[in-house]
């Protein structure tokens, strides 16, 4: 862990803002030297002993913006005993049996913005402080994927969903071959990612990931195996890719054929957990969530 000097600036807003006693003659220290200024990349739990036994946290200071932090019921965020969370889902707050703050962090996605910080220990009679510089992870890989599929959601059935009805008309002679997968053009297959874990989505910085997903496997048979775009909410893709090159139908000479479809679809739902790494710092976390696939495995062109 490195230590940095470089909060003057910080303690002088601070001081303006009456947030902490600035007393020269105050030189009690209730944090030591070696742990007030720190730096992260990543993740962390950070263990700072104090050195009182008297002591609270009165408040937590986002510096950018000056702003105290609050807690989960929209209060000041402050602690005694036990543990707190900030109402922003990524620092946490506790008070260790041993008499040690510990401070955990989760991660930093915004690489436009490293987090800073001030916690503020009070004993009663004294001030001091803790501040803390967050800098966002580079890039995050995905390294592991774990899933289970949730057998009581999985639904097989029938709908006209996105199908058209087309007439051919042959005025000529001969018999002639027309595509049918314009009646499917607004099929789709549908894929959704949903979380409500901090970083669920934020570790791919707006990149566009693919995850390969588990294969779709009806009575042994193969029926889908593919990769997915890693986004929150629903994503569809067009279930005919060729619509001219596709299925064909021959129309008789000097006839008229109107046809319509329907769809065999397979609605599965599963719960994931991905393990996604920091490659700047080696860090790692897990996010869950769950994955619905709504896909057609089945065509159906009726005359009518």
């Amino acid at each position: 862990m490195k230590v940095i000097h470089n909060w003057i600036g910080v303690l002088s807003v601070v001081c303006i803002l009456g947030v902490v006693s600035c007393n020269k003659n105050d030189n009690i220290e209730l944090i030591s030297p070696l742990y007030k200024d720190l730096n992260l990349s990543g993740r962390g739990n950070l263990e700072i002993p104090v050195l009182t036994d008297n002591w609270h946290i009165e408040s937590v200071l986002y510096v950018p913006s000056n702003e105290v932090m609050l807690d989960k019921e929209g209060n000041p965020l402050t602690l005694g005993d036990g543990t707190i969370e900030a109402a922003n889902g990524w620092l946490a707050l506790k008070r260790s049996e041993d008499n040690k703050l510990i401070v955990t962090l989760k991660e930093n996605f915004d690489v436009s913005n490293e987090r800073k910080f001030a916690i503020y220990i009070n004993d009663g009679s004294h001030r001091d402080y803790v501040s803390i510089v967050q800098q966002a992870g580079a890039e995050y890989e995905l390294v592991k994927s774990e899933y289970e599929e949730i057998e009581t959601e999985r639904e097989i059935y029938v709908s006209d969903e996105g199908c058209s009805s087309i007439t051919f008309t042959n005025n000529t002679s001969e018999a002639v071959w027309e595509p049918t997968g314009y009646i499917f053009e607004d099929v789709v297959e549908s894929s959704s990612f949903e979380s409500d874990v901090y970083g669920a989505f934020d570790w791919t910085q707006g990149k566009n990931i693919e995850i390969s997903m588990p294969e779709l496997l009806i009575d042994n048979k193969i029926y889908w195996t593919d990769r997915c775009l890693y986004r929150e909410g629903p994503t569809t893709t067009p279930y005919i890719k060729d619509i001219p090159g596709g299925s064909k139908i021959l129309v008789q000479p000097y006839s008229t054929l109107k046809l319509r479809g329907e769809v065999t679809y397979c609605k599965r739902v599963y719960n994931c957990t991905f393990t996604i790494e920091n490659t700047s710092s080696g860090t790692r976390f897990e996010t869950s969530g769950v994955w619905t696939h709504i896909t057609p495995i089945a065509t159906h062109t009726i005359s009518e």
